[in-house]
C-alpha cells in the first residue's frame, strides 16, 4: 500500500479522573470493536506520561469512507463503544489526515 492510500484518523480526548487506571482494558475493548469494521490497518494509543489525563488515539484506515463508517458508528452510540465514550470526559480534538 502506498502512501497516499490511507487515512489517518487522531483523537486526543481527556480521561474521567477515577477511569484513567481502567483506560487499558477499555482499550481493549476499542480494539476489538474495531476489528469489526472493514478497512482497519492499525490503532496506536498514547498514555499521557504524568499525572496528566490525556490520551491520544491514532487509527489507521485503508480508506476514508471507512474512517468516517466508524466515526459514525461511535458518534451514534454504538453499544460496542460505549465503555470508551463512557471514560471519555471531552474530546479535545478529532481529525481526519492523508499523507
Amino acid at each position: 500500500m502506498s502512501n497516499s492510500q490511507y487515512v489517518l484518523e487522531v483523537a486526543i480526548f481527556t480521561v474521567k479522573k477515577d477511569l484513567v487506571s481502567e483506560m487499558p482494558a477499555i482499550r481493549d475493548g476499542l480494539r476489538l470493536a474495531l476489528k469489526d469494521f472493514p478497512g482497519l490497518i492499525n490503532l496506536e494509543t498514547f498514555s499521557p506520561t504524568g499525572s496528566d489525563r490525556v490520551f491520544a488515539d491514532i487509527v489507521k484506515w485503508d480508506t476514508m469512507e471507512h474512517a468516517l463508517a466508524a466515526a459514525k458508528a461511535f458518534e451514534s452510540g454504538d453499544v460496542r463503544f460505549r465503555p470508551y465514550m463512557a471514560a471519555i470526559e471531552k474530546v479535545e480534538f478529532m481529525g481526519h489526515f492523508k499523507p
